[in-house]
């Protein structure tokens, strides 16, 4: 009669539900970093409305005709709701996944194997194991149980066991290639490294995201100035136009002036209706970056306009902090970070083609114990010796001569490293370029303004002359129009080059490696020294601490 033997299914659920249990074999510390937090969306609000940013400086909400809309307020918005931001900071969840994923590697293996077998030879076996892989010196360690019921042939005397199995349990030692890097710690290494390049991949976005939403908010700023310069000249036309209509029913002025200034009507009225066009273009452009808290953009009105925008006045560059300002590039931009990063992944694959030119060679020592009664088959010594102890100990060697796999990976990693130095001197050249063309752009827009601004007081001193010469009838209307229209041009010349001057400055702030929200490090110099004004509004919630980096507009007295 055959005896039952245990059924192997069972046997393999308890197993796995066993194993389901172990602990994470990374140990802590084990120079791998927690996944981030993913960013938290923000919740919804009244559409419409600019959004309020989480304390402890809330830019203030807006409800109908407010106060100007602030610069602050526009970066604050970029910073929380701006969807090309918050997609490229999601790199950071896409890096910890990736990093996650190489630490599985060292996640214990889990095997198990069952066999019922019939015939002349009738037996059963059943084989469960753990393997753990470890990142301490490439070691790797494993453990199991197996169970052999039956009889067996001669030559397969060592699968049988005593009823309660057999414990086994061994480790692999490599001595020299996979000793200090293999496959499974340089893949994590990388990933490691991948998660830290996100990092410097966000800071470039959100400098530029900040530069591009800065320069958009002082475009329509001076679009919004543009248009008032052009409805102030056609009022102007307007209201001679209505004096004119009079007079020329009274028969003090002739019918031909009253047609050459409604003429001039009509040009100006087409020239507001072209700035006004360029307004709405512009308010369009900025409604990308002025979000509300359900993210959506939101078209400024003109009354969020700064109605004193023309009346500003920029602080002076200081050209002379030229080498301070590269310096101070050079250790902030992200770029450079990057190359950094960049450096130590390619390393990494260096340390590993350079492991594979060594031999495999490996220890490994292993033990075994049988448990539990057995029935004696033949003479019961030998291999059918069910109540056995078991012990091994050796060495294994591979050499995959003559090693063209490793020769060729290294030659790569280390071509690769070269490129990256050259790459990285020639970053470091170009924003040295970046940063002394942004301080030349500062230096001439500023000269602008002030050349600017002595065109415009002549300009408005020549059509005073020009009224008192109209007045006393010597000089014509097309003369007088011809000096409103040039005064008009020298306001929006004005107007231009102050869009200009505080758009460069967004520029030099973000080619110096600074937020264009974030405080200026103490004693890191500058061209242009910040402060803080109402007008631009506080810094964004959750920045370090210092000063509004944005210029301050003072007016003119």
């Amino acid at each position: 009669m055959i005896r039952r033997r245990p059924r192997t299914a069972w046997v393999l659920a308890l197993a796995t539900a066993g194993c389901a249990a172990v602990r994470e074999p990374l140990p802590e510390g084990a120079f791998i970093r927690d996944p981030l937090p993913p960013p938290q969306l923000p919740p919804p609000a009244e559409p419409g409305k600019l959004p309020d940013p989480p304390a402890p400086d809330p830019v203030k909400a807006r409800e109908g005709a407010a106060a100007p809309l602030a610069l602050g307020e526009v970066l604050a918005s970029v910073q929380h709701f701006f969807p090309l931001l918050l997609a490229v900071e999601q790199e950071r969840e896409v890096a910890a996944g990736q990093r996650l994923s190489a630490e599985g590697g060292f996640d214990p293996v889990v095997r198990g194997r069952g066999a019922e077998r019939f015939g002349t030879f009738g037996n059963g076996v059943l084989d469960l194991g753990v393997e753990q892989a470890s990142p301490f010196g490439g070691a790797t360690t494993y453990a199991g149980w197996r169970l052999g019921d039956g009889n067996f042939p001669i030559y397969y005397g060592e699968r049988k066991t005593a009823d309660g199995g057999e414990f086994r349990a061994g480790v692999s030692v490599p001595l020299l290639q996979n000793r200090d890097i293999d496959p499974r710690r340089a893949r994590l290494r990388a990933a490691q490294i991948q998660e830290r390049l996100a990092d410097p991949a966000v800071a470039r976005a959100r400098l530029d995201f900040l530069r591009s939403a800065a320069q958009a908010y002082w475009a329509w700023q001076t679009a919004g100035a543009q248009y008032r310069v052009a409805d102030g000249l056609l009022r102007l036309a307007e209201e001679r136009q209505v004096q004119f209509d009079r007079r020329a029913e009274a028969g003090a002025v002739s019918e031909f002036v009253a047609a050459q200034n409604r003429r001039a009507v009509f040009a100006r009225r087409e020239l507001r209706l072209s700035a006004e066009r360029a307004l709405q273009q512009a308010a369009v452009r900025l409604s990308l970056f002025v979000r509300d808290a359900a993210g959506n953009p939101v078209v400024p009105p003109s009354d969020w306009l700064l109605p004193d925008f023309a009346a500003l006045e920029p602080p002076a560059p200081r050209p002379d902090q030229l080498a301070r300002d590269v310096e101070g590039a050079l250790a902030r931009r992200p770029e450079l970070e990057r190359f950094r990063l960049e450096k130590e992944r390619r390393a990494n694959d260096l340390q590993l083609a350079t492991n594979q030119l060594l031999p495999e060679v490996n220890t490994f020592a292993a033990a075994a114990q049988d448990v539990g009664f057995s029935k004696k088959t033949f003479t019961g010594t030998g291999p059918f010796a069910t109540d056995r102890t078991f012990a091994e100990v050796g060495a294994s060697l591979a050499v995959p001569l003559p090693f063209r796999a490793a020769r060729g990976l290294t030659r790569t990693a280390q071509a690769q490293l070269a490129q990256l130095l050259f790459q990285e001197r020639y970053a470091r050249d170009e924003i040295a370029a970046q940063v002394q063309d942004a301080v030349s752009e500062l230096a001439q827009t500023y000269r602008r303004v002030a050349a600017a601004r002595g065109e415009l007081g002549q300009a408005a001193r020549v059509v005073e002359l020009a009224t008192r010469r109209f007045e006393a009838d010597r000089t014509d209307l097309f003369e007088l129009n011809l000096q409103e229209v040039a005064l008009a041009e020298a306001r929006g010349r004005v107007a231009n080059a102050l869009g200009l001057y505080f758009g460069a400055v967004a520029n030099y702030r973000a080619v110096i490696g600074l937020d264009a929200a974030a405080g200026v490090p103490p004693g890191a110099g500058g061209c242009v020294l910040p402060a803080t004004d109402p007008a631009v509004g506080p810094p964004p919630p959750g920045e370090r601490g210092g000063p509004n980096p944005l210029p301050q507009p003072r007016p003119v007295p």
